[in-house]
């Protein structure tokens, strides 16, 4: 090693053979025992320095020689090492002979030539050399014993900080042998620690009732995926929800497995109980719907012979007093059949037995005839109805238009029960749209008696109103909004309310359509016969009202059809642009008059106009909130043909526009309604076993021209049919002996011998999901629902009338 003296060499000058065999022993010994040897000389200057030295400090023995030993100390601890060495330099002085104490270990950063330190542990030993002396330095490197120490302290903190869980924990070698478990898990499965660590716990551990554990760790061990909150029976009655996954080592190769579990048995008896509690509440809506069904039928059966009967009785000779009577019977019956229908519609649809009919539809037209339904009772409190469709909106879309007309007469006969004087307006517009289907928004705006912020709160729960005073005043279930609720909401839509009491309410409400045609499609506001025709385009149109909103609508709409329209708020201010036209020679060629305007009415203002020399030849058309007799005669009288009552359609509009100005016909894009013919005379045969409707339905059956045959119950309905061949059987659905649907069943099994078929429509008191459908898989033809009208039971015999 060169110039390095090492404790062999410094031995083997002694004459003395055994004690130079003791050196080297030594000096071998600390070499094992030592990373690496240094000597200094009293100076605290290097003077020996051995390979394994070299190996620690990277410095070569040639490049220490003579340097101070704070080469390798660090800044910090170069105070300590030079105090330990003044020490042994006292020392020496004061022994004679011999040799000065070892000095206790030091425990200091040591710094390697590339500027690494790391903590090592350092022996001074003085040693005699002649008359002087010099100090063996022995250095043992202590950052594996560190790095082992700390892996222990911080494995003894996990494992203090497991042992807080509520989860069991568990650590276990590739042969399924526990390493380690921390207290939940012994709680868990009652064990202690020592005996899940033993190597036969497996024989006694908890055999799964549920899982199959040696093939689960099997899985997870060939495919190192771990399996995540397995739940599983772990002894009989008791559960546990396990994650298992994989131990790695630094290699990232599998050393074993760790697994977490969580006792869980509470929660199943949880789950059992909601499941039982499912189980019950199910059995209880089932029950329901069948008390439903039967409550249905018990009280729509007399309510069909009230209101049947009473339509038969007012259509005969009566005075005017036994008219009025009966015309409030009939009233009373209509009102507590809506409230039977809210409360029957509301179960349906809480039971989830309601599901929509997508149809296509004119939107257009079913706004306008929705509204057209609530125009008797909103003129019978002057008030103005009126409806808009932005030009944006489809006329065609395709959903369920029987619910969306609900959902609509709900909120605007609210708005007209509430409403005690102005205005009632249902706005449309379009949200949102792509390729197959759009959003519409729909606003139903009121200036009634508006809703506190806290009764807004409970308005759309079932049974509840703004307060207990207004079913008293208003009447009604409370059911109409929870029911339009549910609707929007199978129709992908929100519903919600703005109001200020006193001033008014406005309620929204959106609701998801399919696409009828492609984006951009003409709507039935937009008609392509009005760019050839002349007398429409650019027509000068004068609109009179002075409710703002009908004039902003038919501004809208007229301008829609490139017509040139101008607004007066009044009688006289619309005279006055009369007669300001005429003089300037482009007189108004229509005017769009309302009837019910204060100072001076519409049939005023038609008088005056007839005095304006100029303006004879201006066709006037009459828009009324008032159904009355009088005042049409009054129009006729005046030479106004057109008198139509709001709302007004504008499909309706734009036909009484083109049939007064005798432009042209209506074309196919404006849709009137048909009249029906009656048809040929049908020979009918009628199951059913209640007497009152015995008696209404060949009464209407005779009103209409057709034949009736009476059967009392289902059996005597099969043997009828097979005695006499009718062109029509109206069936009962419920009657005793066989039902009708059991009835049908024999019919139609008895007509596959023949070659004759009878149509068989289903009369039936049930309003329940699925009786329609029941009918018609029994083999019926269509299906009318009690009570049974004059105008739905027509409609349901006329594709059998047709000649």
């Amino acid at each position: 090693m060169g110039n390095v003296e090492t404790p062999e060499a410094a031995g083997s000058q002694s004459p003395n053979v055994a004690a130079a065999g003791d050196l080297q022993r030594l000096a071998a010994t600390l070499q094992r025992a030592f990373d690496g040897w240094i000597e200094l000389d009293p100076n605290g200057l290097i003077t020996a320095w051995n390979s394994g030295a070299e190996r620690l400090f990277g410095w070569s023995s040639a490049e220490t020689m003579g340097r101070p030993v704070e080469l390798i100390v660090s800044p910090k601890h170069r105070e300590i090492v030079a105090s330990s060495l003044a020490r042994i330099a006292a020392g020496a002085a004061e022994t004679i002979p011999g040799e000065p104490p070892p000095e206790e270990p030091i425990f200091m950063r040591a710094v390697h030539r590339d500027g690494r330190r790391f903590s090592a542990e350092v022996f001074l030993f003085p040693r005699r050399k002649g008359m002087d002396y010099g100090v063996d330095v022995f250095v043992r490197d202590l950052t594996d014993r560190e790095q082992l120490q700390h892996q222990l302290t911080e494995r003894a903190n996990q494992r203090a900080i497991l042992n807080f869980l509520e989860e069991g924990y568990a650590e276990l070698d590739l042969a399924g042998n526990y390493q380690w478990v921390n207290d939940a898990y012994c709680r868990i499965f009652n064990r202690t620690r020592e005996e899940v660590l033993d190597p036969s716990y497996q024989k006694i551990a908890h055999n799964p009732v549920s899982v199959d554990m040696r093939e689960l760790f099997k899985t997870v061990y060939k495919t190192g995926e771990p399996v995540r909150s397995l739940e599983y029976e772990y002894s009989p009655g008791r559960f546990c929800e396990m994650t298992l996954s994989l131990k790695r080592g630094e290699d990232g190769k599998p050393t074993g497995f760790i697994t977490l579990t969580r006792v869980t048995t509470e929660r199943k008896q949880h789950e059992r109980e909601l499941r039982n509690a499912k189980d019950a509440a199910d059995a209880a809506n089932r029950a329901k719907s069948e008390f439903l069904a039967n409550m249905s039928h018990e009280i729509r059966t007399p309510m069909n012979g009230v209101i049947g009967m009473t339509e038969l009785a007012l259509s005969t000779d009566l005075t005017d007093e036994q008219r009025e009577y009966l015309a409030m019977v009939r009233s009373s019956a209509e009102d507590l059949l809506v409230i039977i229908n809210d409360i029957l519609d509301y179960s349906k649809i809480e039971a989830g037995k309601t599901a929509l009919i997508p149809v296509q539809f004119n939107l257009v037209e079913l706004v306008g005839d929705t509204l057209k339904s609530l125009a008797i009772p909103a003129h019978r409190k002057s008030l103005e109805l009126a409806f808009h469709v932005a030009a944006d909106v489809p006329a065609l879309v395709v959903g369920d238009s029987v619910r969306l007309r609900q959902v609509l007469v709900n909120l605007a006969g609210n708005a007209v029960k509430f409403t005690g004087q102005g205005e009632v307006v249902v706005d449309a517009s379009l949200e949102s749209r792509n390729e197959t289907e759009l959003r519409v928004h729909f606003t139903v705006r009121d200036t009634g008696i508006g809703v506190s912020p806290e009764a807004q709160q409970r308005l759309f729960r079932p049974f509840e109103q703004a307060d207990s005073s207004t079913t008293r005043e208003y009447g009604g279930t409370g059911l109409g909004l929870a029911i339009s609720r549910k609707i929007v909401d199978l129709m992908g839509g929100q519903i919600w309310m703005e109001s200020t009491p006193g001033l008014g309410s406005t309620f929204h409400f959106t609701a998801t359509f399919g696409a009828a045609g492609p984006p951009g499609e003409p709507g039935i506001l937009v008609n392509p016969d009005l760019l050839s025709n002349p007398d429409l385009l650019g027509l000068p149109v004068l609109i009179v009202d002075d409710n703002e909103t009908n004039r902003r609508i038919l501004l809208e709409t007229a301008r829609r059809w490139q017509m040139r329209p101008e607004m007066a708020r009044s009688g006289p201010e619309g005279l006055a642009k009369i007669e300001a036209a005429s003089a300037s020679g482009q007189p108004f060629r229509l005017v769009l008059l309302d009837e019910q305007m204060p100072g001076m009415g519409g049939l005023e203002v038609i008088e005056q106009i007839r005095l304006i020399e100029l303006s004879q030849g201006v066709t006037i058309m009459m828009l009324t909130s008032a159904d009355q007799t009088s005042s049409a005669l009054r129009c006729r009288e005046l030479g106004v043909e057109t008198y139509l009552i709001k709302p007004i359609k504008p499909a309706e509009l734009l036909a009484m526009i083109r049939k007064a100005l005798g432009a042209a016909r209506p074309s196919a894009a404006v849709r009137l309604p048909s009249v029906s013919r009656a048809g040929r005379c049908l020979s009918i045969l009628v199951g059913e076993d209640n007497q009152v409707n015995q008696k209404l339905t060949v009464a209407i059956l005779k009103k209409m021209g057709h034949q009736a045959t009476l059967a009392a119950d289902g059996i005597e309905t099969v043997n009828k049919s097979q005695e006499t061949l009718f062109d029509l059987i109206l069936m009962d659905v419920q009657m005793p002996g066989i039902d009708g649907i059991e009835a049908t069943r024999r019919i139609r099994s008895q007509e596959r011998s023949t070659a004759k078929r009878t149509p068989i429509i289903a009369m039936t008191a049930c309003a329940m999901a699925g009786d329609r459908e029941r009918c018609i898989e029994a083999g019926m033809d269509d299906y009318v629902s009690k009570p049974v009208t004059l105008a739905t039971l027509a409609r349901a015999l006329a594709p059998f009338a047709v000649s």
